[in-house]
């Protein structure tokens, strides 16, 4: 069967790939809010505690996350090449990366990090939530990496349609096991955090499962080579790795930043923490929209690069950040109009939505500046040139962090003056990512 995996960079198109990817993002955040939601409702400690082990969730992610995007840039350039088995080759390979990976990550969680987080965290009993927590979710990794893999294809192949089915089963399998066993709903044992953990594990496990019927039943196994698993190919596990190992260092220090971030916020109190962690929830739903437009674009620069179409870059970036300001405008009106509803869905207490709303139009502008910044830096992932994207990381977190610090603990602005470190890292990512794409410097890679 002959399937064609070009692409052409029309506004139709772009909105075809991207709309499924704006499910395919909820698959990352729907679990997060959704415990949060729930989470706070259950208790303050408990909702304090489920941001800090998110981020370091975050942070056992970082390898598996850049190599997941290593092999979704590889297999964008082979289907603009229309090379069908060296995709398949390709996402064998990464699977052996990130099979290991996840392995060694898990038993690092389960047995290193309790031994530092206690020497951490001030509150004891954010401390032991944390470790329930994690001592559970932490076994999600080795699904969430396979199901990174399955994403990194189909997005390589323009097949997205996908990810609308497996983030409702997602969303619906996690809600779902968050009231039954959080509260201990219609005879279920009340688990509390233990039960967030749970419900983010199996709803891993569910889309694994859905993925794997997916490609039996439009017979990908047999037209791509998938799971055909050779002897590892020294070749392109290297290309993987120098494409992927500056994106796990991104990831890394992204991940680490908001770590530092949370733990700076730690130390103004619980309540601080409860807010921040709130916000964040909203953030990352704000960025749902951005996300999916930039994952897209990553992909389809790559694609066009291996048809030998650079030129036509410059017009994509234009089209997907006007597509993205029509995605994400309205949910930024909305929450600038109606906070005290939006919050209201994560926490019941008035005034720890009245102390929000400020910060909450914080994040907004720190969205507005997210559009273009976090495209055109995808876009530069998608060429390849990903040293540029990890240099464009470090800048932006050392100048993010420095402010919050002193934001915090020298000038002691309040909490969403702190949160303006946000709006300053977007620009930062924005000036330097617009200035290595238009020099025009990445042209010198081939893989």
């Amino acid at each position: 069967m002959k399937i064609s995996t070009r692409f052409l960079p029309t506004y139709k198109n772009i909105w075809i790939l991207s709309f499924p990817l704006i499910f395919a993002s909820i698959s990352e955040t729907v679990v997060g809010v959704t415990d949060a939601i729930f989470l706070s409702n259950y208790g303050l400690t408990e909702l304090a505690a489920f941001g800090l082990a998110d981020s370091i969730y975050a942070v056992s992610l970082f390898l598996i996350l850049g190599f997941g995007d290593g092999i979704q840039i590889t297999i964008g350039r082979r289907a603009g090449e229309e090379k069908h088995l060296e995709i398949g080759k390709v996402l064998n390979q990464g699977l052996y990366i990130l099979t290991f990976i996840s392995l060694v990550m898990i038993l690092f969680v389960t047995l290193i990090v309790p031994l530092i987080t206690v020497e951490l965290f001030q509150s004891k009993e954010v401390h032991t939530a944390v470790d329930l927590y994690l001592q559970i979710a932490i076994f999600g990794l080795f699904f969430h990496s396979f199901n990174l893999a399955m994403s990194a294809f189909y997005v390589g192949i323009s097949r997205t349609n996908v990810f609308i089915g497996a983030t409702l089963l997602l969303a619906i399998t996690n809600i779902s096991l968050d009231y039954l066993l959080i509260f201990g709903n219609h005879g279920f044992k009340e688990l509390g955090i233990e039960g967030a953990a749970m419900a983010s594990l199996t709803a891993e496990i569910a889309v694994s499962v859905f993925f794997i019927i997916d490609i039996i039943r439009k017979d990908y196994m047999q037209i791509y080579g998938l799971f055909e698993f050779e002897k590892i190919n020294t070749s392109i596990i290297k290309t993987l790795s120098k494409l992927s190992m500056p994106v796990s260092m991104e990831v890394l220090i992204q991940s680490l930043r908001w770590f530092v971030f949370f733990l700076i916020i730690e130390q103004l109190g619980e309540e601080a923490l409860a807010i921040a962690t709130i916000v964040f929830s909203c953030y990352a739903l704000l960025q749902i929209p951005i996300e999916a437009f930039a994952e897209t674009i990553c992909s389809m620069a790559s694609n066009l690069i291996g048809q030998n179409d650079e030129q036509e870059i410059n017009d994509l970036v234009f089209k997907t950040v006007m597509l993205g300001y029509l995605a994400v405008l309205p949910m930024l009106i909305a929450t600038l109009l109606f906070p005290e509803y939006i919050l209201a869905v994560f926490s019941p207490d008035e005034l720890i939505i009245q102390n929000t709303i400020a910060t909450l139009s914080v994040i907004v502008f720190a969205a507005i500046l997210a559009v273009p910044a976090n495209i055109i830096a995808s876009t530069v992932a998608g060429t390849g040139d990903t040293m540029a994207t990890l240099a464009i990381e470090i800048s932006v977190s050392v100048s993010t962090l420095c402010y919050a610090y002193y934001a915090a603990f020298i000038a002691e602005y309040s909490l969403e003056s702190i949160w303006f470190a946000e709006v300053i890292g977007w620009g930062v990512c924005l000036l330097l990512s617009w200035f290595w794409l238009r020099s025009g410097i990445w042209k010198r890679l081939t893989f």
